[in-house]
C-alpha cells in the first residue's frame, strides 16, 4: 500500500462522498497505525488508542468508524474486551474509488477551466506546505475548520504562506488575531452606540409637562424632575 496514491485516492473519493472532518481524522488515524504496523492488510488497536488521539469519547469514536464502514472506506471485527482488528480498502486502485456520475449534456458546455474547482484545506496543505499529510496534522486542520470553517482556513494558509511560513500552529494563530480583531471592531462599534445613547436628549413626557403647568398657575417655579419638583 502505497501512502502517498492512499491519500490522494481519498481526497479525490471525498469530492464524490463528503465526510466529517472528524470521520476524515479518524481514517487518517488509522492510516498512520497501519504505516506504522508495515501495511498489513489486517491490524490490530484498541479504542481507547483511537478516541485519545480524536480527542472524542468513545461512543462518538464508534459513531464516526461506522460511517467509514458504511462508506466502504474499512472493515472492522470486534473481539469483545480485546482490541477489534481494522481492514483499509485500499484507493489506490481505480475500481475501488465511486465512479462520478456523469452530468446531462447541455447545448453551451462552459470549459472545465473558466470553472477551476477550490480546493478544500487539506489538499491546499498538502500542495503548498510540503511535506506528506499525516494524522496529527490532519486532526488539527479538522479542528480549524470546526472552528473557523474551510474558506477562512484556505485565507489563513494563504496569509501564512505570504507571511513565508509553512507552519500549521501560524495557520491557527492567524485566525484567532482575525478573530480578536473583529472582536474589537464590535466592541467599538457598541462604544460609539453608548455614546450615541448617552448624548441624546429625553423630551418631557406629558405628565411632566402637565405637572409643570400646573406649578407655574399656583405661582411655583422650578422644573419638574422625574416624580419630585425643585420648588
Amino acid at each position: 500500500m502505497n501512502y502517498l496514491k492512499e491519500i490522494n485516492g481519498f481526497m479525490r473519493w471525498l469530492e464524490t462522498s463528503p465526510l466529517n472532518p472528524t470521520t476524515q481524522a479518524l481514517w487518517f488515524h488509522l492510516m498512520d497505525i497501519n504505516n506504522n504496523c508495515a501495511w498489513k492488510d489486517w491490524f490490530t488497536v484498541s479504542n481507547s488508542r483511537l478516541y485519545s488521539r480524536l480527542g472524542v469519547s468513545e461512543n462518538t469514536m464508534d459513531k464516526h468508524r461506522d460511517i467509514l464502514m458504511k462508506h466502504g472506506r474499512i472493515e472492522y471485527k470486534p473481539k469483545g474486551k480485546s482490541a477489534g482488528s481494522y481492514r483499509i480498502i485500499s484507493l489506490e486502485n481505480a475500481q475501488s474509488i465511486a465512479p462520478v456520475p456523469e452530468k446531462p449534456k447541455e447545448e453551451k458546455p462552459t470549459r472545465q477551466e473558466d470553472k477551476p474547482m477550490n480546493p478544500n484545506p487539506f489538499e491546499f496543505f498538502e500542495s503548498h506546505f510540503g511535506g506528506t499529510l499525516n494524522s496529527f496534522v490532519s486532526q488539527q486542520i479538522g479542528d480549524l475548520i470546526d472552528d473557523f470553517g474551510e474558506e477562512n482556513v484556505i485565507k489563513a494558509m494563504e496569509v501564512t504562506l505570504k507571511n513565508g511560513v509553512q507552519n500549521i500552529k501560524y495557520v491557527h494563530r492567524v485566525l484567532s488575531n482575525q478573530r480578536a480583531q473583529e472582536g474589537v471592531k464590535k466592541d467599538a462599534e457598541y462604544g460609539r452606540y453608548l455614546k450615541v445613547v448617552g448624548e441624546s436628549k429625553s423630551t418631557p413626557s406629558a405628565e411632566v409637562e402637565r405637572l409643570e403647568t400646573l406649578a407655574r398657575e399656583k405661582g411655583l417655579s422650578g422644573k419638574i424632575r422625574d416624580t419630585h419638583c425643585d420648588f
